[in-house]
């Protein structure tokens, strides 16, 4: 008993103490949001991105921005405002295109520790120079817990870099061009040495005499987009002139690239070889004729270059009047040497009496390897048909026969006039 009196005892003198001090709940710190810029990058993949170049259009520019604070960053609002070269442009309702000085895009709400980002098209003003250009980002926003509004501005570096391509190497198939060559293969090994990507690139080359391309378009190839460091390899297919001098001549390679107007890559050192030149100097007979079966035409051909020719063929490319045996092989021929072909020639009764212009066809090897040849014009004369041999007897007979008469009637004449003894 006097243990539970204690108890009530103690309660009502603690009993004031307990209205006199109220509870105080412990305090914590409130929490705010902080927008902070993680990442700039162009193209919608960070993982890939892309790189622009002056005078691309409507190019995706992604900023990423990231809630660092410990609370909601509510109504999140970034504005973009641009400067040159960067614009914005729409069209209009009367079908012209108007431009803006900002762009506004809507986050909504970005929780703690999470990111957003925000994706604005823009256009480079073509005269635009490479380098890293600053934009300002206005960041609007509220806290979960506050209502009043909050504004900061960040500025981004933003770059636009130019490619720029270079000629590495050349090659051509076969090594060694000729003149009158054809279908050579050159391959050009360029590579894009600059910060930036080029878009849509077109390869051609500036062709002057004594090129040609072997066909239409044989002379430019399309690329596409090549980033930068990266090597692509091109081939156009070239004819030579059959009067190209021997040397070296200076191949323009150009590009159209997309944005820019034509632009030279480099020039391409093309080296043309020596080859052996024939002259003809001499045909014989000189005239043939018509009819005239087993003629043995001789043309005689000089090496008139400096340069050795093997295996040495030659062609009589005569036409339809002409037929027989019409090739000969004369073997290796050096500078400066002389050697006669000879041809077995039937001549068509209905060739009429002219002077032809055929093509004399000449293969040989040079270098050991290279198979070349060349065609001269050779011009033969064909006559009238030649009168048979039977009418031929019949006319030296009769002449014979008004000879000797003539003769015995002079003898019979000088025997008459003879004085008699």
């Amino acid at each position: 008993m006097k243990s539970l009196s204690f108890g009530i005892l103690l309660l009502l003198i603690l009993s004031p103490l307990s209205v006199l001090v109220p509870f105080v709940p412990s305090v914590q710190a409130l929490g705010v949001p902080e927008l902070v810029v993680t990442s700039v990058y162009w193209g919608t993949n960070p993982m890939m991105p892309l790189t622009v170049q002056p005078g691309d259009e409507s190019v995706t520019l992604s900023i990423v921005i990231t809630n660092t604070g410990d609370d909601f960053a509510r109504s999140v609002i970034g504005t973009l405002g641009l400067n040159p070269p960067f614009r914005y442009e729409y069209s209009s309702g009367s079908g012209g295109k108007q431009s803006l000085q900002s762009i506004v895009s809507n986050a909504g709400d970005i929780a703690p520790g999470r990111s957003f980002t925000f994706q604005f098209i823009v256009s480079i003003d073509s005269e635009a120079t490479e380098g890293v250009y600053q934009l300002a980002l206005e960041l609007t926003y509220r806290s979960a817990r506050e209502l009043q509004e909050t504004s900061e501005r960040v500025y981004i570096d933003i770059p636009i870099w130019r490619g720029e391509l270079h000629i590495q190497t050349v090659a051509t198939t076969p090594p060694k061009v000729y003149s009158g060559s054809k279908q050579v293969a050159l391959r050009v090994f360029i590579i894009n040495s600059g910060r930036g990507a080029v878009k849509n690139l077109e390869v051609f080359l500036d062709l002057q005499n004594p090129f040609k391309a072997s066909s239409t378009g044989s002379d430019r190839t399309f690329i596409g987009t090549v980033q930068p460091g990266q090597p692509s390899q091109v081939q156009f297919l070239l004819d030579l002139a059959d009067d190209a001098e021997p040397g070296n001549y200076p191949l323009m390679l150009k590009a159209n690239i997309e944005g820019l107007n034509q632009t030279a890559i480099g020039i391409i050192d093309f080296t043309v070889a020596e080859k052996v030149k024939f002259a003809l100097l001499s045909i014989t007979p000189e005239t043939i004729h018509a009819g005239d079966s087993g003629v043995t035409l001789r043309v005689a051909i000089k090496n008139v270059s400096k340069m050795k020719a093997e295996s040495v063929r030659v062609q009589l490319m005569a036409g339809n009047y002409f037929s027989g045996s019409l090739s000969d092989l004369l073997g290796t021929m050096n500078p400066g040497e002389t050697k006669t072909a000879s041809f077995t020639v039937d001549i068509d009764g209905k060739a009429i009496p002219q002077q032809y212009t055929v093509d004399l066809r000449l293969d040989w090897t040079q270098d050991e390897v290279y198979n070349l040849n060349d065609t001269l014009p050779l011009n033969i004369t064909v006559g009238g048909a030649s009168p048979p041999l039977p009418l031929i007897a019949i006319a030296v007979l009769v002449i014979a026969v008004i000879l000797f008469g003539y003769v015995r009637r002079r003898m019979r004449r000088k025997g008459e006039a003879k004085p008699r003894a």
